[in-house]
């Protein structure tokens, strides 16, 4: 490692908390793992208004705010915020913050720059700031938002293409992609990044924070869900995650009174499936608000955590985010879904994993975890210690960081000394 490890690292992300959801939870994590490793760590991004589309109450009415989060400064822009489903209005929002990071350029130079590639336009700044400021900087893809768009039919035609374009520009002037998938890490050298320059950066828990522990009583008089077999679905709600098949697991559930689904998180599809669960007068299906803070507490009450994805090609590239914390409480998760995912859960045997939006199959996957208290149990400890060997975020960017140093603050960062994909291939990392 350089004998002066202490560089200035600049996270540039439209999300962070004190929003919810899991980039910013990931992103927090990371940065605090940053740090830990002796980096000067600092944040660029955008007032918190996800996933409401509305500014929060104490940034209201402000250009800029300068805070600190986890001891990390963090300054924030304004950005044009709305919850229309209209892609224009997408659009707009993501390029206004785009437009807000581009002070960045007039701003003190950081000698990396993390850019979360979602949304795409701002990896603008990040190409400017190399061209113009020579700063090398690291293209963080979480997900393949452009093939998810096109296999969606999201985006199509001209602005199809300029998307792709736009997107390999961005990953090939990039020092290093990290990515959270051995499919993902595949995917970007087809499409002609150096295999050198691909690195893994998987998903992740806290596992001191997120570990097993008895039954909340609190939470259960809480909820009133006292003697109920509790599932849980924690996360934001997306479209492609196909969560009309737990309300068709929960139909197939409803003759069963002890069972009980708690649906817990916000996004774009929470509204839709509140409204379906009411059309067909399911009562085993609940929306409760359960602050991140309480999410141990959460999981202790369940019987099992689940998963699901749309039933697209892509999909099978994909580890959904979700899976780790629970994972971490010992509690084990059916994934409803198949690919790399699919395959980690059944190669640890901490969980069931059953096909994409097969909704009677996944009401008797929860029958049988339910059912088992043994086989559940088992599983839940082949999680824990799954989450604590290679989920655990001090581990992941400990590797991560080994596989990226040293680096130089006047020059384009050395080539990483080994491929982290092939160090950590047979591991089970998302």
């Amino acid at each position: 490692m350089d004998k002066n490890p202490k560089k200035k690292w600049l996270i540039l992300t439209q999300y962070y908390p004190p929003e919810m959801g899991a980039p910013q939870i990931r992103l927090r994590n990371f940065a605090r793992e940053l740090r830990k490793h002796g980096m000067n760590v600092s944040v660029l991004t955008a007032m918190p208004n996800y996933p409401l589309g509305k500014i929060f109450d104490e940034y209201t009415g402000r250009w800029s705010v300068h805070e600190e989060i986890d001891g990390i400064p963090v300054k924030r822009l304004w950005v044009y915020a709305c919850n229309a489903r209209s892609g224009i209005a997408r659009i707009a929002n993501y390029c206004s913050f785009a437009l807000s990071a581009l002070s960045l350029l007039f701003a003190p130079r950081p000698d990396v720059l993390f850019v979360e590639s979602q949304p795409l336009p701002l990896g603008l700044v990040a190409l400017l700031m190399k061209w113009l400021r020579g700063v090398p900087y690291v293209y963080n893809v979480p997900d393949l938002q452009v093939d998810v768009a096109r296999q969606l039919g999201f985006l199509r035609g001209p602005l199809l293409t300029l998307a792709f374009r736009f997107e390999n520009l961005l990953l090939k002037s990039a020092w290093k992609v990290s990515t959270v998938t051995h499919a993902f890490v595949e995917h970007f050298v087809s499409r002609g990044v150096p295999a050198t320059n691909v690195t893994f950066l998987p998903n992740g828990a806290d596992t001191d924070f997120l570990k097993p522990q008895p039954p909340s009583t609190e939470l259960l008089n809480r909820l009133q869900i006292h003697g109920k077999k509790v599932i849980v679905s924690v996360g934001t709600m997306a479209y492609y995650q196909a969560l009309d098949t737990i309300v068709e697991a929960a139909e197939q559930l409803a003759s069963e009174p002890e069972f009980v689904i708690l649906m817990v998180g916000d996004g774009p599809e929470r509204a839709r499936i509140q409204e379906l669960v009411r059309s067909k007068e399911l009562t085993n299906v609940l929306f409760p608000k359960v602050p991140y803070e309480e999410s141990a507490e959460l999981y202790s009450v369940a019987c099992a955590a689940i998963a699901t994805f749309r039933n697209m090609a892509v999909a099978r590239t994909m580890r959904p985010s979700k899976l780790f914390p629970a994972l971490s409480c010992g509690v084990p998760v059916v994934f409803c879904g198949c690919g790399e995912a699919a395959e980690l859960v059944e190669r640890n045997k901490c969980g069931i994993a059953v096909p994409p939006q097969d909704g009677i199959a996944l009401a008797q996957a929860i029958r049988k975890l339910a059912s088992d208290n043994e086989l559940r149990q088992r599983m839940g400890h082949n999680g824990r210690l799954l989450a604590e060997r290679e989920y655990s975020w001090s581990g992941i960017v400990e590797r991560w960081l080994s596989s990226v140093l040293p680096i130089t603050a006047t020059a384009e960062p050395a080539e990483m000394t080994k491929d982290v994909a092939l160090t950590t291939a047979d591991s089970g990392e998302s």
